[in-house]
């Protein structure tokens, strides 16, 4: 009787110490869960700021090239400002040089016309000459002058009429069809 009763103390320590055991092993695996949960989330974590750096670098970059391509075309409009400035230049010395031209052709035909006057005129006295020399010269030089501001004004309208954009086909045959 003592025997069986002791078996069954033994059969009851040893099912304690599995139950021990159980309760160990699942307490392993629930910290085991845990600490696999957590390393997770610091991963994503680590994801989410790498991400971001990520994100912030690509920022960085777009306004890098942003600001390049802003730099770039201010020094294309600075260069064509230039260009212009060139032209207007090289056109101010044409217009000198023509001016120029006028003047001594100008000068040139009052010396011949001088001289054609001194020749035919002979017999008048001094006084007359002069002033009637004087009289064409003055003539001649506000003729050429009314020229020139002619030729000047005809090149300004030019320019204007160059620097209007032409109107587009379909709008000069709507205006057309319309006057109908």
């Amino acid at each position: 009787h003592r025997d069986k009763k002791r078996d069954k103390e033994k059969i009851k320590e040893k099912e304690k110490t599995k139950e021990k055991e159980r309760d160990r092993d699942k307490e392993k695996e629930r910290n085991w869960d845990r600490d696999k949960e957590k390393e997770r989330e610091r991963d994503k974590e680590r994801n989410r700021d790498k991400d971001k750096e990520k994100d912030q670098e690509r920022e960085k970059e777009w306004h890098k090239d942003r600001v390049r391509d802003k730099d770039r075309d201010r020094d294309r409009d600075k260069d064509r400002e230039k260009n212009k400035e060139k032209e207007k230049e090289k056109e101010k010395d044409r217009e000198e040089v023509d001016q120029n031209k006028e003047k001594d052709d100008v000068t040139k035909e009052g010396e011949k016309d001088r001289e054609k006057i001194k020749d035919k005129e002979g017999d008048k006295d001094r006084g007359e000459k002069e002033k009637d020399k004087e009289k064409e010269k003055d003539e001649k030089k506000e003729k050429k002058e009314r020229e020139r501001e002619k030729e000047r004004d005809d090149k300004k309208k030019k320019e204007k009429r160059s620097r209007t954009p032409p109107r587009s086909y379909s709008s000069s045959r709507r205006s057309r069809s319309s006057s109908r």
